[in-house]
């Protein structure tokens, strides 16, 4: 049985350490190439179900011990009483490990759900209409009255410019 617990405290270790590294990836802040908001949520929801499933398994590992020693008392307890006389055996009581263990699993399962819920606000919402970019007409037409629109005599390396000088390329931030 010891073993069993053993496993279930180096699963959640691991898990919370891969959890940890994905989360890190994760950040809003962090751009690595090209990444999108979505890869980002799908990056913290994986994150989010590791922390999850590392507190889970904390609580197990610390709760199924927790209960061997509690078994381990009564049995010690209730042979002790039997024979007649008093023998001296080794007792084990709940010590600070095991709060410890629960208070972490606990925090780490709490960690997760929020994690999980966070990702629904990194994922951008889909939109019903087509943003469109619209350039305002500068200094290359002009209207005026008269005959009607008449453009002014303009060359390539005017129209590719500004009105402050600036060449201008359109961007992701044109859109309205």
């Amino acid at each position: 049985m010891f073993q069993a617990v053993r496993a279930l405290m180096i699963v959640g270790i691991v898990l919370g350490a891969f959890g940890l590294l994905v989360a890190i990836f994760a950040l809003k802040c962090l751009r690595i190439g090209n990444m999108e908001d979505s890869a980002k949520a799908n990056m913290t929801l994986t994150s989010g179900v590791m922390f999850i499933v590392a507190g889970l398994c904390a609580i197990c590992g610390v709760s199924v011990f927790a209960n061997m020693l509690v078994t381990n008392f009564w049995m010690s307890t209730a042979g002790m009483y039997q024979t007649g006389l008093m023998q001296v055996q080794t007792r084990y009581t709940f010590g600070s490990a095991l709060f410890v263990g629960w208070v972490a699993g606990g925090l780490a399962l709490i960690g997760g759900i929020m994690m999980c819920i966070a990702c629904r606000g990194l994922v951008p919402e889909k939109t019903h209409y087509k943003a469109v970019s619209y350039n305002a007409s500068g200094k290359n037409i002009s209207y005026r009255a008269g005959t009607g629109y008449e453009s002014k005599k303009t060359t390539a390396h005017d129209i590719a410019k500004s009105e402050d000088g600036r060449r201008s390329y359109p961007s992701k931030y044109d859109y309205v």
